[in-house]
């Protein structure tokens, strides 16, 4: 009965032991399909009458506009200028229950565009813990510019964001 289990913890070693180069190596491939971007502004659009944040990657070279609405600019805007507000806003808010909580918002990642729409998670660390919060890119992006998060974009979400671009061109739009 000891010889079994002694197996049995042996046999469950080495499969973590094992399992370890190929959890690192899939962080490390999952880093290289990300694009880090910082905001560069807020632009707005005459054509849709619609606010865009435009996220560009540290060399300038990729610029990918998102449309938000029009709360949702002023709010990254206000957390962009730092400008403290008499009353706190709802993102200065999730910004002080993360903050009070103890966590940090490691990061935002704008990880999907479907059907012209974009998807974004806020990864967010409790206690040695990450946890991936499904969000709008808009809200995302103001909790990032209180909380001095980064910003990655998934190099598939910016290859569909160009054909989506292009393909505007191509029809006039």
């Amino acid at each position: 009965m000891k010889r079994i289990f002694f197996l049995e913890i042996l046999v469950i070693t080495f499969l973590v032991l094992i399992s370890i180069p190929f959890t690192a190596e899939a962080e490390k491939s999952e880093e290289k399909a990300e694009q880090e971007m910082e905001i560069k502004g807020i632009a707005f659009d005459q054509k849709v009458q619609s606010p865009v944040v435009l996220l560009t990657d540290k060399e300038q070279n990729t610029v990918l506009p998102i449309w938000i609405g029009l709360c949702e600019a002023r709010s990254i805007e206000l957390g962009l200028s730092e400008i403290v507000v008499p009353r706190p806003l709802t993102y200065d808010l999730m910004a002080a229950i993360i903050r009070t909580m103890g966590a940090k918002v490691e990061r935002i990642v704008i990880v999907d565009l479907r059907d012209e729409v974009f998807y974004a998670q806020v990864e967010v660390s409790v206690g040695g813990k990450v946890s991936k919060i499904d969000a709008r890119p808009s809200d995302a992006i103001a909790l990032a510019s209180r909380m001095n998060s980064p910003i990655f974009v998934k190099k598939t979400v910016l290859e569909k964001a160009a054909l989506l671009d292009s393909d505007k061109e191509k029809r006039g739009l």
